[in-house]
């Protein structure tokens, strides 16, 4: 039981790590063109959805687009840690 736990624990951040990824990706007109979609559908809620807690005051302020996009990298990142953390809890 513990391994299906382990297991399903590390299937679950592996899941959060590539859709966090793509997430980013939608968030510039060359990772669209990389997905294969427009270039002119830019969205950065996904992201800032992944990005939360930390993203909270991104829906707040507009500090324009770089910044946004550096925001989310670093909200992404904190979160991939914490993920990380959680997943090997139980080594």
């Amino acid at each position: 039981m513990t391994r299906t736990l382990k297991g399903l624990r590390w299937a679950l951040f592996g899941g959060y790590v590539l859709v966090g990824a793509l997430a980013l990706m939608a968030a510039t007109p060359m990772g669209l063109s990389a997905l294969g979609l427009g270039g002119a559908n830019v969205s950065f809620l996904p992201a800032t959805l992944l990005g939360l807690p930390w993203s909270l005051p991104l829906f707040i302020l507009n500090d324009g687009a770089v910044a946004k996009l550096a925001a989310l990298g670093i909200c992404y990142g904190l979160n991939v840690g914490v993920g990380l953390m959680l997943a090997r809890g139980g080594d």
